[in-house]
């Protein structure tokens, strides 16, 4: 029961030969699938090598060398290889034809049925299901394929690169072929193929150079009406990357095709991107605004992928972010330039603290660049994209916008159209954007560190103020005695700041000067104005300077001026999740501190004063409590339903305390919440806060008004109504919910948010409910979105997924299991709930270890054992 043997970075070792192009030719049966991939295979070596092929449920027809056909004893056949031991010393044609059967696969991988339509997922090695090939991103090719099927089944074709050829067989009018080729180099997780009936909703685009592309987004009749928020959000993405990067698209077409059943969100194979349905489909009816903006950003990030990851990919898996770390940055960049910079930055913490942060500490922690891994799916993780986003943002700072564009434009003249590395981007990075390597502001080895070492650093900052000599002295400490995150491994982590006199808050002292600390301890002077009485306030880490932990001597009442004052939207949000952790963890140790409740609602109620008119968007975040995950960094032993009825109890305090400001809030935001989004975002946003905040104050009329607004036209505003009854046990709850199902129960996208919401929020019913839901007529055991939604929002239903029985730990243990029988990759990824088994508090360790050890105990997959075995090896 033990897992698979390592794959580790150290064992890395060249392919032994170049595969220049490859034809594939697909022969689609009512039942079966022939491939025959004809392979230009080229030695790099003089000595004779082994010719190994990776395989997996594929039936072998007949294999050639440049026209004669191998007898057994020529090869080798495996389960998982085919070898030739002798292939020819010069360069040579390699023919297979085999089998396959897409319309039983139900792993996702590889080629698939979904809903009557074969796709394909082959990224990180699902090319190795549909036919034999090395399967390794560093051999690259160029792909003509030739794909034939049934016209009345399969009328759309669709393959990577620009089309050839289309037309009926002479043979068999009743059969179509169409022929596709890409005239880019590409490794094989990039090949994509789709066959289906699908309609077409298409426009045309002119880039700078005045080439015209063709963009096709390809859906199931019906869905064409939800396409045009993704064809413009595509239209966007590209004007942007040609603006800022310089980077034109380099085929004639950009296909996108949306499918129910995908494990991903999306997949930039080249030229003809595979997205989740959920993030295709959408207008402001059936998506709310945080929503649609997510759909623009992935549509972005795909697209994006065609230089950071399809034109440059990487050499190996161990170098996944160097494709995800950079796009994700790109993404980012992309959404903050549309939108607003600060309000994104955020987002991007918020996330990046409650999910990454997290990752860091439990069991499945690994670095940016791993050393070794057992399956790769479960290396698709917070880490290698958003904390690799966040190595790249940091490059930016310390470079300057000038020189780290100068230094991109030099990384993709230098690696356009091969594998490369980590290493490789960083140093061409500075190459670029430097003559003399001396001139670079940092030592690279030292940044380097943040690729190679898990775990979140920690800075400690200490001040003292001299009041005779105006001077503000700070020592910065990265590697303090004691603490066990990368103990004596110095960083390079760059420090914007601020200084503030609190007699002259509008006039800061020094505005977002760059601290680099880069070694143990460092030291920071700041001259502060002459005469003044108080100490000044040091904003630190200002927009998430860098993706560490801080613990400071700011006092209470630095953190109040800086909620107040600070011109930086990340620090002053910040300051204010500070201020409420405090105030959450103070009364769960019954060490209620009134003086701060006091402070800080008198905060809250001069920020809805100064704000309400002019940023409703950033009030609303400001009034946001700290995500779950935070709370519980809190504790040594977390308790999670004390901590939720905590976030609870805070909730309610500050309901009751701002009780007619809100009333008022809501009046006034009820005529701004109809424009089309973009507009109306903020508004609409601090209206479903507020409305949240009333529920909970027992504001009748609002818990009644809700019901009404959940058949509204925006789906931001029918969601923010059921978001606010979610934690209330009134029949205002079930109702609003009824209604939602109703309105919603023929469009399985939108009805996922309703499993989410029915599986998560507090119900007397218990398990039952959750039964219930997987065994409801609309949910799908195959569509990994709404495996997700029930059972993560099970997970999210505190008290029921954490009850003192252990019951819901057992219950999602089995589910896991059945769902690892039909999909690996979902349950794998699900399985990392139990990761946090360890910090609970004895009786739900106790129960959750049971759980653990049950999955464990099962006949499961390699994915979902080594993720398993990994949090187990945390006792």
């Amino acid at each position: 029961m033990s897992i698979q043997k390592p794959i580790r970075l150290s064992d890395y070792v060249e392919y032994p030969f170049l595969i220049p192009s490859i034809y594939l030719d697909f022969d689609i049966r009512t039942d079966y699938v022939v491939v025959q991939a004809l392979m230009i295979i080229k030695p790099k070596l003089k000595e004779s090598s082994k010719l190994i092929l990776n395989g997996n449920k594929i039936k072998l027809l007949s294999i050639s060398i440049n026209g004669k056909e191998l007898k057994s004893q020529d090869y080798s056949l495996s389960n998982t290889d085919l070898i030739i031991d002798r292939p020819p010393m010069s360069e040579f044609e390699l023919k297979i034809r085999s089998q396959i059967n897409p319309f039983i696969n139900t792993s996702l991988e590889g080629l698939y049925l979904s809903s009557g339509m074969l796709t394909s997922q082959c990224e990180a090695e699902g090319f190795r299901n549909i036919c034999y090939h090395p399967d390794r991103p560093d051999v690259l090719s160029k792909y003509t394929v030739r794909l034939e099927a049934d016209k009345s089944l399969y009328p759309i074709l669709l393959s990577n690169g620009n089309k050839k050829y289309s037309g009926n067989l002479k043979r068999n009018p009743l059969r179509h072929e169409i022929i596709w080729e890409d005239p880019f180099p590409k490794p094989c997780y990039l090949f994509a193929l789709v066959a289906g009936k699908l309609n077409t909703v298409s426009e045309k685009y002119v880039t700078n150079s005045g080439r015209l592309i063709d963009l096709k987004i390809y859906v199931e009749s019906g869905d064409e009406k939800y396409t045009k928020h993704a064809l413009n959000s595509l239209r966007k993405a590209m004007k942007w990357d040609e603006d800022i990067y310089g980077l034109e698209y380099d085929l004639d077409e950009y296909k996108i095709v949306a499918v129910r059943h995908f494990n991903m969100g999306a997949m930039e194979n080249k030229g003809l991107n595979i997205f989740n349905s959920k993030l295709v489909l959408a207008d402001s009816k059936t998506s709310t605004d945080d929503e649609l903006e997510r759909i623009e950003s992935v549509i972005a990030h795909e697209y994006f992928h065609n230089w950071t990851g399809n034109r440059i990919t990487c050499r190996d898996w161990f170098q996944l972010s160097l494709k995800e770390g950079l796009t994700v940055f790109r993404d980012q960049s992309f959404t903050s330039d549309l939108h607003h910079a600060g309000l994104k930055r955020i987002e991007d913490v918020s996330f990046l603290r409650n999910y990454q942060f997290a990752e860091d500490k439990g069991p499945t922690s690994h670095s940016v660049k791993p050393e070794e891994y057992v399956a790769i799916d479960n290396f698709y993780t917070t880490t290698i994209y958003e904390k690799g986003a966040e190595l790249i943002r940091m490059l930016e700072l310390l470079l300057g916008k000038e020189k780290f564009f100068k230094g991109i434009d030099f990384y993709i003249k230098t690696f356009d159209g091969s594998a490369a590395t980590t290493e490789d981007f960083v140093n061409s990075l500075l190459k670029g954007a430097y003559l003399d390597e001396k001139d670079v502001p940092f030592d690279v080895t030292k940044f380097l560190n943040w690729y190679y070492k898990s775990g979140t650093p920690k800075v400690y900052i200490n001040q003292s103020w001299d009041s005779k000599k105006s001077i503000l002295n700070v020592s910065f400490e990265q590697n303090k005695d004691g603490d066990n995150t990368n103990s004596n491994i110095e960083m390079v982590i760059p420090i914007l700041y601020s200084c503030y006199s609190r007699e002259k808050p509008n006039q800061p002292i020094v505005e977002d000067n760059l601290f680099v600390l880069d070694k143990n301890i460092k030291n920071l002077k700041i001259n502060t104005f002459p005469g003044d009485k108080e100490a000044p306030v040091l904003s630190i880490f200002r927009r998430f300077s860098s993706p560490v932990d801080w613990e400071s001597d700011l006092s209470i009442n630095d953190y109040l001026f800086l909620f107040l004052n600070d011109n930086d939207y990340f620090s002053r949000w910040d300051s204010g999740q500070f201020l409420m952790r405090e105030i959450i963890k103070n009364r769960l140790c019954n060490q209620p501190n009134f003086s701060l409740e006091h402070s800080f609602i008198n905060a809250i109620k001069q920020s809805i004063k100064s704000l309400e008119n002019y940023e409703p968007f950033l009030l609303s975040t400001l009034l946001t409590i700290p995500g779950f995950a935070e709370l519980e960094s809190l504790f040594e032993k977390v308790d999670p339903i004390n901590i939720y009825k905590g976030s609870l109890n805070l909730q309610v305090l500050i309901a009751n305390e701002i009780f007619q400001e809100l009333k008022i809030l809501s009046k006034n935001l009820l005529g701004n919440i109809n424009h089309e989004w973009p507009m109306g975002r903020g508004e609409r946003k601090l209206l479903g806060t507020t409305w949240s905040y009333l529920t909970l104050a027992g504001d009748r009329n609002i818990q009644k008004k809700c019901v009404e607004y959940i058949s509204h036209s925006s789906m931001t505003i029918a969601r923010a109504a059921l978001l606010a009854l979610k934690p209330l046990d009134i029949s205002e709850t079930k109702e609003a919910s009824n209604l939602f199902y109703t309105h919603w129960k023929e469009n399985p996208v939108v009805l996922d948010s309703w499993f989410a919401y029915e599986a998560s929020r507090p119900n007397k019913e218990g398990i039952d409910v959750i039964e219930k839901l997987l065994s409801h007529s609309k949910f799908d055991w195959k569509a990994p979105n709404a495996i997700r939604a029930v059972l993560g929002g099970f997970s999210k239903n505190v008290e029921l997924f954490h009850s003192n029985d252990g019951q819901g730990y057992l219950f999602m243990a089995d589910k896991l299991i059945e769902v690892d029988k039909i999909n690996p990759i979902t349950a794998s990824r699900m399985v990392k709930i139990f990761s946090k088994w360890k910090t609970l508090v004895e009786k739900n360790k106790e129960g959750m270890y049971k759980s653990l050890l049950k999955i464990n105990k099962a006949n499961i997959s390699s994915n979902t054992r080594e993720v398993v075995e990994l949090i187990l090896k945390s006792i």
